[in-house]
């Protein structure tokens, strides 16, 4: 018996209060994969057959805008958490078309570990077991909240106080920064305009930044300058 694929289904927010026996198919069908910084987990337009869970590391899943100048990054996956999951589901709306994932995906961090699921399997299992179909509708509900929170921050919140914001929520201690580039497609902006800001942030003296390694030395002057963006996280 898989018994660690096993428990990281057990432990996922989307299979919670699952009773373990409705997850042992799953675990047992469940492939590991490991992907470095960089590499693509899917395109959009990719038939859906898999859906991932994110085990170790992050993955970032993200729309490209016409041209492919600029990215808009969804959101961003960690540690117990499935990359676009809900597209998996949407065949049974429309049985007639093929189902594909409406973004890319792209791993953050070496490594990454995920584990795989045949997306099929997991549509069986979720309709035909009541308790995991409403831990399953549970975590889809939580995850669409958040979607729309984070498109409410990037149309009515300025530049800067997303980037504070997001300083704000790393703050605990110095942390690798992410590049400009990968910075900009968080926020919905361009890279210049974050350079920027990151520059006005540290000569404000609100953040200590040295070899993309950032810290919040002026915790109160960074939440005033998040206004409104820090106060919805």
């Amino acid at each position: 018996m898989p018994d660690r694929p096993l428990n990281l289904l057990l432990q996922a927010p989307v299979f919670r209060g699952a009773h373990p026996d409705d997850l042992r198919e799953l675990a047992v069908l469940s492939t590991p994969l490991s992907l470095r910084r960089g590499e693509a987990l899917f395109h959009a337009g990719d038939e859906v057959r898999s859906l991932y869970l994110v085990v170790r590391g992050s993955v970032r899943v993200y729309r490209v805008g016409r041209g492919g100048t600029r990215e808009l990054t969804l959101h961003v996956e960690g540690p117990r958490q499935l990359v676009s999951g809900v597209t998996a589901f949407q065949e049974q709306a429309a049985p007639e078309r093929l189902v594909t994932y409406p973004a890319h995906a792209e791993v953050l961090q070496t490594p990454t570990e995920l584990l795989s699921l045949p997306a099929q399997a997991v549509r069986e299992a979720a309709y035909h077991t009541p308790a995991l179909a409403q831990a399953v509708i549970a975590y889809f509900a939580r995850r669409q909240a958040e979607l729309l929170e984070r498109m409410e921050s990037l149309v009515f919140s300025e530049l800067g106080e997303r980037l504070a914001a997001y300083l704000l929520e790393h703050a605990a201690a110095p942390w690798p920064l992410p590049t400009n580039s990968e910075l900009a497609a968080l926020l919905g902006t361009v890279p210049e305009l974050v350079s920027r800001k990151l520059g006005e942030f540290y000569r404000l003296g609100v953040i200590r930044l040295e070899r993309r390694v950032v810290q919040v030395v002026d915790r109160p002057a960074l939440t005033e300058l998040a206004g409104q963006a820090a106060a919805r996280r």
